[in-house]
């Protein structure tokens, strides 16, 4: 295959070990690309930290372009990002991106477990971006406007029509909700990409994106996600079989470089840690908290549909 990947993270020193070991999972199972150009949006990564991510990338003969975050994204104006740091809002200021019309973005806390060429190659015509659906936005769905048959899209990983973006003033529509919202806007950068991209996001199999809540209610009943999501359950096993892009989203399982985690694939993320340059850092010691521990069992024991009426009488009191 002669064709050019063009793949961006968004980070700080915070989360380079895991940036770093993501890149080289992409690099490993995406070897027939000719070229792969990474875009590493900083928010203030030291250059200690920049010299091992060139390094990874001179290991695999691929290009790395440094784009600071506050260069593209000058005019956002926010009051509170939560446990996160600015750069999720990333992708919405890809069309200043110079020589760009289309980029693959990818969180940090992901491994790329095989090639990404039938993603990447998806059809965009009239779409903003395509990404995987989520189960979790029926209430921010409400509070932002949205239509209530409108599907919820997580933008943790999302192939970008870039070209589209510039077109239909992605960057100046993204701003004017951020605004609206005094710059805290429901569910961050993922709520304001569903509001102004509504109907314009491409769906995409979860395989592309399968986070630790779909593995988890996957694995326990397939057929509730594809009620909800109206993915066919052959998909959904599927793609929990053999996932492109396993996303380690916080949750029940806890993640892979905490001591403790109980996430089945674990090892994954492990196995592409002893390759890189973190190969000797132990593992945090960091804990899931008491409550999420006792709702992850709670969900295993009574399954998906029970726990999801009990959520919502829990939120009404």
């Amino acid at each position: 295959m002669g064709n050019k990947l063009v793949v961006a993270y968004s980070c700080n020193d915070g989360y380079i070990l895991q940036t770093g070991i993501s890149l080289i999972s992409l690099f490993e199972n995406n070897r027939s690309f000719n070229q792969i150009e990474v875009v590493l949006i900083s928010k203030g990564i030291s250059r200690e930290n920049i010299v091992v991510i060139e390094k990874i990338c001179e290991r695999y003969n691929r290009t790395l372009r440094i784009v600071d975050f506050d260069q593209i994204a000058y005019d956002l104006k926010l009051t509170s990002t939560g446990r996160h740091i600015a750069t999720i809002y990333a992708k919405i200021f890809f069309s200043r991106l110079s020589a760009i019309d289309k980029i693959l973005y990818i969180d940090s806390d992901t491994i790329i477990n095989g090639s990404v060429a039938e993603f990447y190659n998806t059809d965009l015509s009239d779409s903003y971006m395509g990404m995987v659906k989520t189960y979790t936005g029926e209430e921010a769905k409400n509070v932002l406007g949205m239509k209530p048959d409108a599907s919820f899209f997580n933008d943790g990983v999302a192939l970008v029509n870039v070209d589209y973006c510039r077109k239909n003033n992605l960057i100046t529509k993204c701003l004017s909700v951020i605004n609206s919202y005094d710059g805290n806007p429901p569910v961050l950068s993922e709520g304001v990409l569903n509001k102004v991209c509504e109907g314009h996001i491409k769906t995409v199999s979860p395989r592309f994106n399968m986070m630790a809540g779909l593995y988890q209610i996957i694995r326990l009943d397939p057929t509730f996600l594809s009620k909800k999501l109206n993915y066919s359950e052959s998909e959904l096993r599927d793609s929990c079989r053999n996932p492109v892009i396993i996303h380690y989203l916080s949750g029940f399982y806890d993640r892979p470089w905490n001591k403790g985690c109980s996430h089945p694939l674990r090892d994954i993320f492990l196995q592409y840690k002893s390759i890189s340059p973190w190969k000797d850092t132990p593992l945090y010691k960091r804990n899931l908290s008491i409550r999420l521990k006792f709702l992850g069992i709670m969900l295993n024991i009574i399954g998906p549909y029970k726990f999801e009426k009990i959520q919502k009488l829990l939120k009404r009191k």
